[in-house]
């Protein structure tokens, strides 16, 4: 299987090189100099990425590879040219979070600095390879597609962006809505996937899977590591548990492929972390254990917001909905940093500052409650299990009715409460992890009504979606109980070699701490994969499988659309059921079709696709098929997505074509139940 893969490996380094580059240029243009520049860079290449396709749609230059790194290098000028007008900053005396390191650790990283970049590179490389390991195992082979419907919708808009040359945001829905002057949906996903077809063999499900592991498995756990390091410090204990943690969870990414698939929820989700340690950055080293922290003064200040920014951006730009989990674990953060500021306030009898405080968490409350009711829905999921249940689901990281618990990733969890609880400092990371907790419980148990509406409808009351924001706060977490752990092990350790006496910078010291670390590292990677992610594996499986009674396509449906050039032209139209796979025609064989996702047919199409099978000359059957140009039938049989059987009805002419009786079809080619017929009675 492995070896199917590694053809595309060159497409693959690609598109790490446009999820990397540009966020890295980005930053240092504007003044970022430090390693984590690198850890973020996804984030901000996201947001470059994603405006670009705007921006070339509004002067009407097709969107590709080549124009998309000239934008790049544009618009990393401007911020360069920006960033000159920005005072460079620096950081407050005596500032620091909580003064150089207390603990046995200070040894190393006082003494050996090398070890953090060290310790993220290896954090990075183990996730990476324990995510795209397992997510290669679930796809299968490389041109294997997601039985979901929300993938049609994914998948021709990929070929759309590259056969149109339109990558916006704000106009990828004309795909569906071609009449719609302004049609969003957030199309970053879908560029990045579609500067990869060229170099997939014009495969746009290889491209779409090789974007899925480069996310999982990159973009989210280098965003892990950068959290844990705004919040922890440089340590390499923190950067390689956050890595592997990241590669842990049943819930995400695997829980949001099985269930969509959401391939745009997961890649603004694997940015958050990203968003959430800037928020931290922002607001001062007094929410960190960061021994390396520092206030920023306002020049800082500004060169932080401006980047915070362009990485909100990029989460609108890829999907809106990951926004609410960065509010949502925000309340308690900004609550904390408010709350700090004010008593600091009166401390110094600083009357105006405290006042002015007053007003400003006045205004962030309104305009919080005004950003989060914009995000909201009124779609509705009912209820399927108990509060308790639901709490006990979320704690354990085992949701939706999942059988396995991820044992090693819940101890260190409680391990990190403990310690986050010890440490004044990191008190609001648990109440954001408990936040996220009770919004999962409410989904999956809370009785419908305003007040759960308001709070969770804006991941459409969906409990998917709130479980797969768990390890947004987990993550940070577990590598927090890991560290604690190496240390408090360590220092027993020590204890008891010195036989109680006081501890100097004996040789002791020095070799025990790498030796607990080295041994807890080697017990949590491993353990972070066994049998906790068997279930959630077999049901990613199962979206990949060719043969189940709710798939969009079979092996045989694909077979055929692979094929179908050799009779439809490129500018001949297919009339097609999209609710039985027929309109992944457009992202398979780059013909056109006359519905790209699935919904009923408008006015103009109803006749053709209802009654094109025995249409006589001049009917409106065939009157529509000559208007759309449609001289071609493809015929998937009836087996429907969920819902398609209730719109059955209105596809009769295109849907279990009887050869005996519907004589303005002649069949020209099949591939089992699978058959292309040519519309031939209507001239």
């Amino acid at each position: 299987m492995l070896t199917e893969w590694w053809q595309y490996l060159p497409a693959f380094l690609v598109v790490l090189a446009f999820l990397w580059l540009p966020g890295m240029a980005l930053q240092w243009a504007f003044g970022q100099r430090t390693g984590r520049i690198i850890l973020a860079a996804p984030a901000f290449s996201v947001a470059v990425v994603g405006l670009t396709g705007v921006l070339l749609d509004l002067v009407s230059i097709r969107y590709n590879s080549l124009t998309q790194t000239i934008a790049a290098v544009v618009l990393t000028v401007l911020a360069w040219l920006v960033g000159r007008l920005v005072p460079r900053g620096g950081y407050r005396a005596g500032s620091s979070a909580v003064g150089a390191f207390e603990d046995l650790e200070h040894h190393f990283l006082d003494r050996y600095r090398w070890l953090f970049p060290v310790g993220a590179a290896l954090g990075l490389a183990i996730g990476a390879v324990l995510m795209v390991r397992r997510l290669i195992l679930v796809i299968g082979h490389p041109d294997a597609l997601a039985q979901r419907y929300d993938n049609i919708f994914h998948l021709n808009a990929i070929r759309y962006i590259v056969d149109t040359g339109n990558g916006s945001t704000l106009t990828l829905n004309q795909m569906t809505n071609p009449d719609s002057t302004i049609a969003l949906y957030p199309a970053a996903w879908h560029q990045f996937a579609s500067l990869m077809v060229p170099l997939t063999g014009d495969n746009v499900m290889v491209a779409h899977n090789i974007m899925l592991l480069a996310t999982t498995g990159f973009v989210w756990t280098a965003s892990c590591i950068y959290l844990a390091r705004c919040i922890l410090g440089p340590s390499p204990v923190v950067s390689v548990v956050a890595g592997t943690a990241a590669a842990g969870f049943g819930i995400f990414p695997l829980g949001l492929i099985a269930w969509g698939p959401l391939f745009a929820n997961i890649l603004s989700l694997s940015l958050v972390p990203v968003a959430l340690g800037l928020l931290v950055r922002l607001l001062g080293p007094r929410l960190t254990i960061d021994p390396t922290a520092r206030t920023p003064d306002t020049a800082s200040r500004i060169r932080l917001a401006a980047c915070m920014v362009v990485v909100l951006g990029g989460l609108c730009l890829s999907q809106p909905n990951a926004l609410l989990a960065l509010l949502a674990v925000a309340v308690p953060l900004g609550a904390t940093a408010w709350w700090l500021a004010l008593q600091a306030a009166a401390v110094a009898r600083r009357g105006r500052k405290a006042l002015i405080l007053v007003v400003l968490g006045a205004v962030a409350v309104a305009a919080w409650s005004v950003l989060w009711s914009a995000l909201s829905t009124d779609y509705v999921w009912d209820r399927f299990t108990s509060t308790a249940r639901a709490v006990g689901e979320a704690l354990l990281y085992s949701t939706n009715d999942r059988n396995e618990v991820p044992w090693i990733l819940v101890i260190l969890t409680a391990t990190g409460i403990y310690a986050a609880i010890s440490r004044r400092q990191l008190r609001w990371l648990v109440v954001a992890h408990l936040l996220l907790v009770y919004l999962y419980a409410l989904a999956a148990a809370g009785e419908n009504g305003p007040t759960r509406q308001w709070l969770v409808g804006g991941w459409y009351t969906d409990s998917y979606r709130l479980a797969a924001t768990l390890p947004l706060t987990a993550v940070p977490l577990i590598a927090m109980g890991a560290h604690h752990m190496v240390k408090a092990i360590a220092a027993g350790l020590n204890g008891l070699l010195n036989l109680g006496k006081p501890l100097g910078p004996g040789a002791s010291r020095t070799v025990v701490y790498p030796l607990v670390a080295v041994a807890v590292l080697a017990t949590v990677v491993p353990l972070s994969q066994v049998d906790s992610l068997t279930q959630s594996t077999r049901w990613g499986k199962q979206a990949y499988t060719w043969e189940s009674w709710d798939n969009i396509l079979s092996f045989e449906e694909y077979e055929l659309l692979e094929n179908i050039d050799e009779y439809v032209k490129p500018d001949e139209g297919i009339a097609i059921n999209p609710w039985n796979g027929g309109a992944l025609a457009y992202a398979v064989a780059d013909r056109h079709v006359t519905q790209y996702h699935v919904g009923d047919p408008d006015p103009l199409l109803q006749p053709l696709v209802q009654n094109i099978d025995d249409a006589a000359p001049g009917s409106p059957a065939c009157a529509a098929a000559e208007e759309l140009d449609v001289e071609w039938v493809l015929d998937f049989g009836t087996q429907f997505l969920p819902g398609g059987g209730d719109a059955a009805h209105l596809y009769d002419g295109v849907t279990a074509v009887d050869r005996a009786t519907d004589q303005n079809l002649q069949l020209v080619e099949h591939n089992g139940s699978a058959k292309l017929y040519e519309i031939v009675g209507c001239d």
